[in-house]
């Protein structure tokens, strides 16, 4: 079974080269890149996350994630094959490559905040630059604002009303995602190419990043560890670092057969096609009934049962988790980059 797996309703059959928490096999030796090359390559990367031991929580609980999943129950309304996350696929990197970097720009500039900081930055600029050059020259730079203004009023407006009216436009499906059945990972690169290994062949790690407008945000990485090669995973505001290791979590459980599918909103529709999560809710272990997520109380969610869900996640000991990836990588501790 290929990286492209099928996404029809049939029951997943698991290949030889699955994850299995409790069987990860010996992998050759890190190649040590040295302490300049860690500095230079590796100076975003702050902690390596632990491998194969689990808090069980997830962060794919949201109330907007289960408000989505009810309303797409309650008119019908399915994904386009590919797009879905299943009992096979977790798709990744639709959006173009070049279509990011716009996207980027465009949330830029389309950002009240930033208009604002760009606009006095300018401000300022024009004031100074008329002591020197009179009121012609405060007109020229004050003209700058003008275009930042005319560019914020067309990507917050005809430009994002266009991309939700045709998604298709940025979207190329290169069958990327992370696919359960098989254990690998396929994901676009900056060439506009894929690059798929195993993955037990990654490792997890969270780096942090200066936004534009000042704040820090991190993201969790998958770092290949025998090529270089990179994706990111998830990225949340440095008030939200936690919620990483719960991305990590619950990705690792999706993909480790060992383990039923996390109980999220997504993926309930697709318990009875795994055959570890069918034969786990078949024992009664889920301890939930089959359209826990369909039939939940929103509202009740939103003030109670999400809130005490997340405080779970703040306050779970992740520090605690033992890496069982030490145990398969010779040199694992001392070659890694963090």
């Amino acid at each position: 079974m290929s990286g492209n797996a099928s996404q029809s309703g049939e029951m997943s059959e698991y290949t030889d080269l699955a994850f299995r928490s409790t069987e990860i096999p010996r992998q050759k030796p890190l190649e040590n890149p040295g302490g300049f090359l860690k500095a230079l390559e590796g100076g975003d990367l702050i902690e390596r996350l632990p491998w194969a031991h689990y808090g069980h929580l997830n962060i794919h609980e949201r109330p907007n994630y289960v408000n989505s999943h009810q309303n797409r129950l309650n008119n019908g309304h399915k994904l386009p094959e590919g797009r879905a996350w299943t009992n096979r696929q977790k798709p990744k990197d639709l959006i173009k490559t070049r279509w990011q970097l716009l996207l980027m720009l465009a949330g830029s500039f389309a950002d009240y905040g930033m208009l604002k900081w760009m606009i006095s930055l300018v401000t300022l600029t024009a004031i100074i630059v008329s002591f020197r050059f009179g009121l012609s020259g405060f007109i020229e730079t004050f003209n700058i604002a003008a275009v930042i203004l005319l560019l914020h009023i067309f990507f917050r407006y005809p430009f994002t009303w266009f991309l939700e009216h045709n998604p298709d436009f940025i979207i190329k499906d290169l069958g990327c995602g992370f696919f359960r059945p098989t254990g690998m990972v396929k994901f676009r690169t900056w060439r506009e190419e894929t690059f798929e290994a195993p993955f037990i062949e990654f490792d997890p790690y969270i780096s942090y990043h200066v936004q534009p407008k000042g704040p820090v945000s991190y993201k969790l990485q998958l770092r290949h560890r025998y090529s270089g090669w990179q994706t990111a995973v998830a990225e949340v505001h440095s008030t939200q670092k936690v919620e990483l290791y719960a991305h990590w979590d619950e990705l690792q459980r999706y993909m480790d057969v060992n383990q039923p599918l996390p109980d999220i909103p997504a993926l309930e529709p697709y318990r009875h096609l795994d055959p570890t999560t069918a034969a786990y809710d078949a024992a009664g272990k889920r301890e939930r009934p089959a359209d826990y997520w369909a039939t939940l109380d929103l509202e009740w969610w939103e003030k109670e049962g999400y809130p005490a869900h997340i405080e779970k996640i703040r306050n779970f000991p992740w520090d605690s988790l033992e890496d069982q990836m030490q145990y398969s990588v010779p040199n694992l501790n001392e070659a890694t980059m963090a």
